[in-house]
């Protein structure tokens, strides 16, 4: 009996790296990452198509076009991996305010969500014939597949819980 990993593995993994990042980087930036992954699924929501087209030679930036051989799934990861590292590493949010002591449970909460938001947003970009595979050998991607609306509203609600909490 030969032992391979699962996709569910990879989920678990995921998920600790995830909760140690976001002790690691402490609240402000786990927010950071929340947004980044928000404006990268947007971004990458607008630009694949066009970005795509340019790809295949179909559109033209001025009097340039690359003839690739390049998927949309491709594209998708690409723009929202690039988008979400750039907001992620860069913005200066959270550097200007005071770092006050948060509550861990806080910071396990934000982490989960971010990377559970991560994997589902990766999920719907790839090809209908690999999602399907998945599917079939995981557990836990089909759920978060199926509660995807809900984790992106889930961190706005927890924030309100927790922030009406804290001013009582």
């Amino acid at each position: 009996m030969s032992i391979s990993p699962t996709w569910d593995l990879f989920v678990g993994i995921f998920l600790v790296i995830g909760v140690v990042y976001g002790f690691v980087l402490q609240k402000e930036r786990v927010f950071t990452a929340l947004l980044a992954l928000y404006v990268a699924s947007m971004i990458t929501s607008i630009w694949s198509d066009p970005i795509f087209n340019f790809f295949q030679g179909k559109s033209m930036i001025g009097s340039v076009w690359i003839q690739a051989n390049a998927t949309p799934m491709t594209i998708q990861i690409a723009i929202f991996g690039l988008i979400f590292i750039l907001i992620a590493a860069k913005a200066p949010i959270g550097y200007m305010r005071s770092w006050s002591l948060v509550s861990p449970i806080e910071i396990v909460v934000y982490s989960i969500l971010n990377s559970l938001i991560m994997i589902g947003t990766l999920y719907r970009y790839l090809s209908p014939e690999l999602q399907q595979k998945i599917i079939e050998q995981s557990i836990f991607i089909p759920k978060i597949n199926l509660f995807y609306n809900v984790l992106l509203v889930v961190p706005l609600v927890v924030l309100m819980v927790i922030t009406s909490r804290k001013s009582e």
